[in-house]
């Protein structure tokens, strides 16, 4: 225990050199006893119940010496406890000190060494010693007692050197049990706090780490949701300068759906920061405005209803999607929707970049009885031009590399895969499978215990490149 206490010690600094500076608190304390010593050595030199040898002024010296010493009780305990234990026993032999007071500076000396010596070894040895050579002073001081009973039986004599030896056991253990005890709730305190600093170096750390994933999640959600319409604004935008002049109306047209794809961009970036500022303080006109806007255009997280108006967006950038849905429809968790619909919405983008206007895409969902399997494929048109021969290095300024990258993020986190690559007929594939929840999982193994469900018709993408596109 003892070296448990001196390595918990040494680890959690208990005392710093400045703790065991003089403070004004010992001063006061110093000042106080030593007054109470001088008093009480005027009394009893007035009253004659207690034959001083010396003149009063040095009995009135000593009772200020032995409890100077208390100033540095933090710093060197076990000097300051033997050095007033010393002058104590020598002014009792010598009565040229009061009794009373000096015994509580004595006391707080011993308790000293238990409270803030850190060696615990060190502080049982050296109480050991002190109370040691005290007993030994007791039994002196009684054996030169005996020859001088007077009145006194020998009965009484043993009587009254009983209740000393007892009063001093009782002195010196209380000065060592609240030694002992004061060092032990300092080391509590300083564990509380090296735990608690702990803590709240854990709980920045963990505040750091949930930052920076709301940067992630807010990244993805404004490349997801913000670069599908800007990619198709692009497109259009291309459209309408090339067509401006030969064909007005087209051009009319591009520049309408321009001018929708905008509108939705403001609201979902009204939406998300929105969601950002929201607090648990009251919202404000402006803010409750804000809310509402938000509450119409997006209905809070995307799922799986709002794909009709997401193919419908597709459309009117110039592609022909086909939607179908497989199998039974399952109960999937708001997450699983809108990561699905995210992975279309990412996949309907990249075809309108990499594919270019009037591309034949083609979106399926795939009901099985253990996943959920999604696939989008997008070919040219018949008599279109050639299709790009490869999306692994889009041109400058079309993407940063980063929505497969997404979309793969997004099924892991599910327990799913993801599977992008060129189809070897033109074209590009993504085939995205995600696990049921398990609620769902149950259901479906209560339904059809034994069933399996047939295999997809297309296969998996001969080449499924991790490509950036």
């Amino acid at each position: 225990m003892s070296g448990r206490d001196e390595s918990a010690a040494s680890e959690f600094g208990i005392l710093t050199p400045e703790d065991r500076n003089p403070k004004r608190s010992d001063v006061w304390l110093v000042a106080g006893l030593a007054a109470g010593s001088i008093v009480f050595a005027v009394l009893y030199a007035g009253s004659g119940f207690w034959d001083f040898t010396s003149p009063l002024w040095v009995t009135c010296l000593l009772s200020v010496a032995v409890a100077v010493p208390l100033l540095w009780r933090r710093r060197h305990p076990n000097l300051v406890a033997w050095f007033t234990a010393a002058l104590y026993v020598t002014a009792q032999i010598l009565k040229v000190m009061e009794p009373g007071v000096s015994q509580i500076i004595v006391f707080i000396s011993v308790y000293a060494i238990g409270a803030f010596r850190r060696s615990r070894r060190t502080a049982f040895i050296s109480r050991c010693l002190l109370c040691l050579a005290i007993f030994v002073y007791i039994i002196v001081a009684a054996m030169l007692q005996y020859g001088d009973l007077g009145d006194m039986t020998l009965l009484q004599f043993a009587a009254a050197t009983g209740v000393s030896f007892l009063i001093n056991v009782a002195f010196f253990g209380g000065a060592w049990l609240f030694g002992d005890r004061a060092w032990t709730q300092r080391l509590l305190l300083a564990e509380l706090r090296a735990a608690n600093a702990e803590v709240r170096e854990q709980e920045q750390q963990l505040t750091r780490q949930a930052l920076d994933l709301e940067r992630v999640r807010i990244a993805r959600e404004l490349h997801d949701g913000v670069a599908h319409h800007i990619a198709g604004v692009g497109i259009h935008a291309a459209a309408a300068r090339r067509s401006l002049e030969r064909n007005p109306a087209k051009a009319r047209e591009s520049l309408q759906v321009i001018e929708s794809s905008t509108r939705e961009t403001v609201d979902e970036l009204r939406a998300l920061v929105y969601t950002l500022r929201d607090t648990q303080s009251s919202p404000g006109p402006d803010d409750r405005a804000d809310a509402e806007a938000a509450t119409m255009t997006t209905h809070g997280n995307p799922g799986l209803g709002d794909l009709p108006e997401l193919m419908e967006s597709a459309r009117r950038f110039g592609q022909t999607v086909e939607f179908t849905t497989i199998g039974t429809v399952r109960e999937l968790t708001p997450i699983t929707e809108m990561s699905i619909y995210r992975v279309i919405q990412e996949s309907l983008t990249n075809c309108s970049r990499h594919a270019g206007t009037g591309a034949e895409v083609d979106v399926r969902l795939r009901y099985g009885t253990a996943e959920l399997e999604v696939e989008i494929s997008d070919a040219r048109p018949s008599g279109g031009p050639a299709p790009m021969s490869s999306r692994e290095a889009p041109p400058a300024g079309e993407g940063l590399g980063l929505g497969i990258v997404g979309m793969r993020e997004r099924m892991s986190a599910l327990g799913g895969s993801l599977e992008a690559g060129p189809k070897s007929r033109g074209g590009w594939l993504v085939r995205a499978r995600i696990p049921y929840p398990r609620s769902t999982a149950e259901a479906v193994e209560l339904e059809y215990p034994a069933t399996e469900y047939p295999a997809p018709e297309n296969p998996a993408p001969e080449n499924p490149a991790k490509a950036s596109r």
